[in-house]
């Protein structure tokens, strides 16, 4: 039995299909946009209809809204490029207000903008009296309730409407003494009423005010809306000047928060510098009091003594040669008279020749008497021996005087090393107090630089001052718009068109996700961890087994046929070194095509010269049954038996085996004519049905058993014992994710290898909306297959 490793999917294993799952080779952040696009486009009338229901719904509340009218003010931005300071020298934090961007947030800033509602409410402020004039007109007792009333605004009479209706009265004039005066109790304060008024005044001008800029400029457009169009070009100006107002307070504090920091900078780095001055003085006083000369003078003696101590040490290494060569020659047999210290001896020289004048003599004595020793010679020889002995003891003399001359000489080098050591240290003390003189002199110098320009900024900073004007001006002011602004309805159409296709695409996806049924490969191929190794698409009407089979038979070059042959090929050369000899087909619930596809694979397999037997094995289903029996006609050369019979031993194998006409292809199957008295699985788990097998493994090429549901009944997992590879086929947007992936289960845990999963019934205009595959180039290319 051929068998190969599979990836297990275990029960509780997550099978849901994510629409954004991209496969394991693809990086994280990608996700399938031909999916998306051909999703949405299958279901483009939710989200047309849902976008529709958005811009109306949009264009019915625009209907209802008051016209808005928006007034434009433009303001220039040009600060003044003043010298003021480095500011990184004075401030520990820069200018916040020197850029664009907070300029605008001045703008909105709340300081500003109570400003505005301030100067508002004071030019508004003369019509109160005549409106309470007008309401102290009326009834005496109650005037002066609704005057105030009036006078408070809108505020009271909505405390007046909550009190009437509180006590289920409707209002009515004159009311009685008791209820104005629960009235006026009931009533806040004028002060909160003031404060309540202010805040909501100003958040009106917020909500109404928008701030924005030219881009590439520094022109700053304030816009109001406004149901008035004339109060709106009056609030667009007076937050204008207001904001050009603010920003020159503000630059005047600033200014004047500058100098004041300059000052007492200014003042100490005047502290700093007459301290620095003192130091210096102060450092040069001991320097001239620690040291009585000059460093020059010290450098001159220096190298004075540098140079005597060379001279003194050339004269050492001289005389250590030559005390060294006269005691040598001194220890030793030599001829002392050879040696230059001892020659240059006036005692040694005056022996020497008094040598010789012995050495003369003994030569005329032995050349007057002929005799090797006389008297004479022997007094010469005594008196020679003297002269020697003088002459050694006159050279130990001098090698004494050159050991003398050697330790008076290391005396002096070491006196003159010392005296230079001395010095050295002297110079090194000179150049420290120099160097720190210098460095005193450099900050006193700097002190004084920073100083004088601290000063100098100083003076242009206070002349500047008295020149400087805002940073802004007015480019042009707003004036009353004589159209309303349409640019908020249109906004908000978009608004609501862009949420109704927000709410279809959701919609969409919802659905989407809700089917629970593979309609791609890599949906079936990620679920499965299995490769996808055919599609068969549906055959159009309902057809029995012989019309099937001449249908494919009379169009060979169809993609029909070329799908069984796909599948066919996958099928047997998948695993090229391991061909397998019996496949079994089977799927996890009824009705996914599993019989005809076996027939039309064996059918094609006949064709392509390899012998090949199909054996059906669904021993329950009576439709099975009828449908090989329709393939040929009963005679007498084959009784009615099939493949029951030959399971109980009442008929031989040629005898229970048919032939397809057209093809060739043999066929087992149950008979009509026979009934299932035993249990089906106990049928396929005799050994009389693996003998079968293995008898058909010997005669035919290949074996191929339509075998029942995995999920229906346990006889696909029986049969799956016997066979090298298992096909597993799927319904094309029928069979549940779950079923698909419990039906493996099964047939997995009989250890057989699976060659792959197959779709069947697949529809050709259906499929090409959901995936790349040959659905979708069949109206492209539909001459090729015929």
């Amino acid at each position: 039995m051929n068998t190969h490793s599979q990836k297990p999917v275990l029960r509780g294993e997550p099978t849901h299909f994510d629409p954004f799952e991209v496969p394991e080779n693809q990086s994280d952040s990608t996700i399938d946009l031909r999916w998306l696009v051909s999703t949405l486009w299958r279901r483009k009338w939710i989200l047309i209809l849902c976008g529709a229901a958005g811009l109306a719904i949009g264009a019915y509340n625009v209907s209802r809204q008051t016209p808005v009218y928006m007034a434009t003010a433009s303001l220039l931005f040009e600060p003044e490029r003043l010298q003021l300071v480095d500011l990184a020298d004075v401030l520990a934090d820069q200018d916040s207000n020197a850029t664009l961007a907070n300029q605008l947030q001045i703008i909105n800033s709340t300081t500003l903008l109570e400003r505005v509602v301030g100067r508002l409410e004071d030019e508004e402020a003369p019509a109160a009296p005549a409106a309470a004039e007008d309401a102290a007109d009326g009834d005496a007792e109650d005037g002066s309730v609704l005057a105030r009333i009036e006078a408070w605004g809108a505020g009271r009479v909505e405390a007046v409407n909550r009190f009437l209706e509180a006590r289920g009265a409707t209002y009515q004039i004159p009311l009685s003494s008791a209820e104005v005066d629960e009235l006026e109790a009931a009533q806040p304060s004028a002060e909160e009423i003031a404060a309540q008024a202010h805040s909501d005044a100003l958040a009106t001008l917020r909500n109404h005010l928008d701030i924005g800029q030219i881009s590439g400029s520094r022109v700053i457009e304030v816009d109001y809306s406004g149901a008035d169009p004339a109060y709106a070009a009056k609030v667009a100006n007076i937050v204008g000047e207001e904001y050009i107002s603010f920003q020159q307070e503000l630059k005047n504090q600033d200014v004047t928060a500058v100098i004041d920091l300059m000052n007492t900078r200014i003042t100490g780095l005047r502290e700093q510098l007459q301290a620095s001055e003192t130091a210096l003085e102060k450092a040069r006083l001991d320097l001239y009091e620690r040291q009585p000369q000059s460093a020059e003078m010290t450098s001159i003696q220096l190298n004075a003594l540098n140079e005597e101590l060379v001279g003194i040490r050339l004269q050492l290494v001289a005389a250590q040669a030559r005390h060294k060569r006269a005691s040598e020659a001194l220890a030793s047999d030599e001829d002392l008279w050879s040696v230059s210290e001892f020659r240059d001896s006036a005692l040694i020289q005056d022996f020497r020749r008094r040598e010789l004048e012995l050495k003369e003599a003994d030569a005329q004595e032995s050349a007057i008497t002929g005799k090797a020793s006389t008297p004479a010679k022997a007094v010469n020889a005594a008196v020679m021996q003297r002269i020697h002995e003088g002459i050694r003891e006159e050279a130990g003399y001098i090698v004494e005087a050159l050991d003398f001359e050697v330790s008076s000489l290391q005396r002096r080098e070491d006196e003159m090393e010392g005296m230079i050591r001395d010095l050295e240290v002297v110079a090194i003390e000179q150049s420290v107090d120099a160097m720190q003189t210098e460095r005193l002199a450099r900050e006193v110098q700097a002190n004084q630089t920073l100083y004088q320009s601290f000063v100098d900024r100083l003076k242009e900073i206070t002349e500047q001052a008295r020149l400087q004007s805002a940073d802004a001006r007015f480019l042009s002011r707003a004036e009353a718009p004589s159209r309303p602004d349409r640019s908020r309805s249109m906004r908000a159409l978009m608004i609501a068109g862009i949420a109704g296709g927000a709410i279809g695409l959701f919609l969409v996806l919802i659905l989407e996700k809700a089917t629970n049924a593979f309609r791609t490969t890599g949906e079936l191929s990620r679920a499965t961890g299995l490769p996808v190794i055919g599609a068969v698409p549906q055959s159009g009407r309902l057809l029995n087994a012989r019309d099937l089979a001449a249908r494919f038979s009379r169009q060979p070059r169809g993609l029909f046929g070329e799908c069984i042959r796909n599948l066919r090929t996958s099928m047997l050369y998948s695993d090229p070194g391991n061909t397998p000899e019996v496949v079994m087909f089977t799927s996890s619930v009824p009705g996914e095509g599993k019989s005809s596809t076996t027939l039309l694979v064996g059918i094609s397999s006949q064709q392509a010269g390899r012998r090949t037997i199909v054996l059906s094995c669904d021993l329950r289903d009576n439709g099975n049954a009828k449908l090989y029996a329709s393939l040929s006609k009963d005679s007498p050369e084959h009784p009615k038996v099939g493949l029951l019979s030959l399971l109980r031993g009442d008929c031989t194998l040629d005898e229970a085996v048919r032939t397809e006409p057209r093809s060739g292809l043999h066929y087992l199957a149950v008979h009509p004519s026979e009934r299932v008295l035993e249990s089906p699985a106990d049928l396929l788990a005799m050994p009389r049905f693996a003998d079968l097998i293995a008898e058909l493994r010997q005669d035919y090429d290949l074996v191929l058993l339509d075998t029942p549901p995995a999920l229906a009944v346990t006889d696909a997992r029986l049969m799956a014992r016997h066979v090298d590879k298992v096909v597993y086929l799927v319904r094309w947007n029928s069979t549940q994710r779950n079923a698909v992936v419990e039906g493996l289960r099964e047939v997995r845990s009989m250890g057989v290898a699976i060659a792959g999963c197959a779709f069947t019934r697949v529809s050709q205009r259906k499929a090409a909306q959901y995936s790349d595959n040959e659905f979708l180039y069949r109206r492209s290319y539909a001459a090729y297959y015929r």
